[in-house]
């Protein structure tokens, strides 16, 4: 876990909203995919998501069905992984929440907690753009 002290850098807390930026693309992705996934639900019970990690330039696809999805968005500072730790970045504040076959469920906490949060397109204030 990163401490957030007096000596936090700047440096780490770029490294966090990058993160946080990246996951919280995928999850605008995952919101419209679940668009789709939503219709056919009683047809096909799971479908394809794309994998919430930090890294923008992943295409990994999870198998989950809508109410595993609805599980983990129900709270706006956890997002879904591959199950791997090539998908966690351990210097980013994260708490893994979950793990199974499919996926892992991370928790963003301290600055990257409160950046999660803001990013969440459910949140009631609607979603903070995160700036680059």
């Amino acid at each position: 876990m990163v401490w957030h002290g007096p000596d936090h850098s700047e440096a780490q807390r770029d490294r966090e909203a990058r993160a946080v930026k990246n996951h919280a693309l995928f999850r605008e992705v995952n919101e419209r995919v679940e668009e789709i996934h939503d219709g056919f639900s009683l047809i096909v019970p799971s479908g394809d998501w794309i994998c919430e990690c930090a890294n923008d330039t992943c295409a990994e696809r999870i198998a989950m069905s809508v109410n595993e999805y609805e599980s983990v968005r129900r709270y706006g500072v956890r997002f879904f992984v591959a199950p791997s730790d090539e998908h966690l970045w351990p210097d980013v504040d994260q708490v893994i929440i979950d793990r199974n076959d499919r996926y892992w469920v991370i928790e963003e906490t301290g600055h990257a907690g409160d950046l999660a949060k803001r990013s969440d397109p459910r949140s009631q204030q609607g979603p903070l753009a995160l700036r680059r």
